[in-house]
């Protein structure tokens, strides 16, 4: 009667293979470090951009309620005062913006943003006398409304740049060359102040009209109402085409679309995770083939199937983490660098944002390993239940797994079809949304890796004799080959193919 052997030769034996055979080990960890590396990278520099593109746009709307908007070209000039003085409304402030070019501050586009001083304190408090370290200089305040051009800018932005009070900046405006002179730097109170205001230039209100080629017209004018219903005198006023919503309505549609894209990211970064599954799989598969002569004698020996299960996860599970931790150090510096291909595809297709730094919360870090070990598991799972299923004198024979691999080849093709067919149905759902049909798209391209092997194996029965003409023995015993070790070559070769 046999009895149970301890865990720890178990072990043992597994790290003498590892040792013996390193380099086998090497796409099992690369698979994994390939689609953790793409996922934090690219939530890295999604977080940076979301949080670069928040921090600037709270700078701007301060303690804005509301805000009237007009069409492309804006809004006449005279409705700031028709507001003011015919309806009698205040707090409200005339806003004139866009977007600039200042090589000489790192070439990243500024907001520049034109603004009433008198009209401002109820809304920001970033033209508050200087006091407690913060604030701006008295005579800075003057310069910035009697000097043209002026202009006003953080003072860590200045100083990462080498400028000083007085120098003059040379801003690129839609391909128009523009002279501005510094007359101000800002000294925020706090950290989030100073990085919401990195990517900001302020201006007179009438410079920002002259250097944007918008004599007359205003961007936005910005409310304070008290309540949620828009102001009455206010709303009888606006001319056609212009609108009066809320600030944070505003907002959340452009977060909604920066979503979008950053979904859109996300799932290429899962189908890097995946492929890395059919790697992960494959080597796991292999190292299991191979050791199964050992296995055959352990379980003689008396070692369970729960043991064997046990053991090969441990492995995955060993490995899964160093290949994550792999994908950690190098998702941290994919993220830096791909932070600006990603801020620079948001700037030209929806909004400007300055991004200087990469943020590496812990929850992203945290993520990536918990995502990398479970797809490692995930991968190992099935060769692992092979392992413990087998009886001990069929585990001798290779030929067992490989006729069960034919004997699936039919049910492969069946959830092939049943798999295609849900994911068209989730593509065709109206109304389903971009996580529905993300859903339908990665069922079809899973399901196109099942039929695989059947496909594989028809081919080489029909590349046998066209081998065996043009090579000879040889080309003959390729096709047959890859046909015997159908467990290991059909998951290669479905691999490629969900890659390309």
């Amino acid at each position: 009667m046999t009895t149970a052997i301890s865990n720890l030769p178990l072990y043992r034996l597994a790290w003498r293979r590892l040792r013996r055979r390193p380099l086998q080990y090497v796409l099992f960890v690369l698979g994994v470090a390939i689609g953790v590396a793409m996922m934090v990278s690219i939530d890295l520099a999604n977080g940076s951009a979301r949080r670069a593109f928040t921090l600037s746009t709270n700078a701007i709307t301060g303690k804005t309620t509301h805000r009237v908007i007009g069409g492309p070209t804006g809004l006449d000039e005279d409705l700031y005062r028709r507001i003011r003085v015919e309806a009698g409304f205040f707090p409200a402030a005339p806003i004139v913006e866009g977007y600039v070019g200042a090589p000489a501050l790192g070439g990243q586009p500024f907001r520049l943003v034109g603004v009433d001083p008198f009209a401002e304190p109820p809304f920001r408090d970033y033209f508050a006398p200087a006091g407690d370290g913060a604030g701006l200089a008295v005579d800075a305040l003057v310069n910035f409304l009697v000097v043209p051009n002026s202009v006003i800018l953080a003072e860590d932005t200045a100083a990462a740049a080498g400028v000083g009070l007085g120098d003059a900046l040379a801003l690129d405006i839609s391909g128009r060359p523009v002279e501005a002179v510094v007359v101000g730097l800002l000294r925020p109170a706090d950290s989030v102040s100073r990085r919401a205001l990195a990517g900001i230039l302020f201006t007179d209100i009438a410079s920002a009209q002259e250097m944007l080629g918008m004599a007359g017209r205003l961007s936005h004018i910005d409310l304070i109402v008290a309540g949620d219903e828009p102001p009455a005198d206010v709303v009888v006023l606006l001319p056609p085409g212009a609108t009066l919503e809320t600030a944070a309505a505003r907002g959340n549609a452009i977060q909604q679309m920066a979503a979008a894209f950053e979904l859109n990211l996300s799932a290429l970064s899962m189908l890097a995770l995946v492929v890395g599954m059919f790697l992960i799989y494959n080597t796991v598969t292999f190292s299991v083939i191979q050791r199964r002569p050992l296995f055959g004698i352990l379980r003689c020996l008396g070692v369970t199937g729960g043991q064997l299960f046990a053991l090969i996860l441990g492995e995955a599970a060993v490995l899964g983490l160093g290949g994550a931790l792999l994908g950690l150090g190098r998702g941290l510096l994919l993220g830096r660098g791909m932070v600006g291909l990603i801020t620079q595809t948001i700037n030209d297709f929806w909004f400007s944002v300055n991004v200087r730094d990469v943020a590496v919360p812990m929850a992203t870090l945290v993520r990536g390993l918990i995502v990398g070990v479970g797809a490692s598991l995930l991968a190992a799972l099935a060769p692992a239940v092979e392992a413990a299923r087998t009886a001990p004198q069929s585990t001798l024979r290779r030929s067992t797994l490989e006729s069960r691999v034919r004997r699936l080849l039919p049910w492969l093709v069946v959830a092939w079809g049943v798999l295609t067919a849900a994911g068209v149905g989730l593509l065709g759902l109206r109304g389903g949304g971009l996580i529905t049909a993300f859903g339908g798209l990665f069922a079809v391209l899973i399901a196109a890796a099942l039929p695989v092997p059947a496909v594989t194996a028809g081919l080489m029965a029909l590349f046998a004799p066209l081998g065996g003409w043009l090579f000879g023995v040889i080309g003959r015993m390729a096709p047959r080959d890859i046909t015997r070790s159908l467990s290991r070559t059909s998951i290669a070769i479905a691999a490629l193919m969900t890659a390309v």
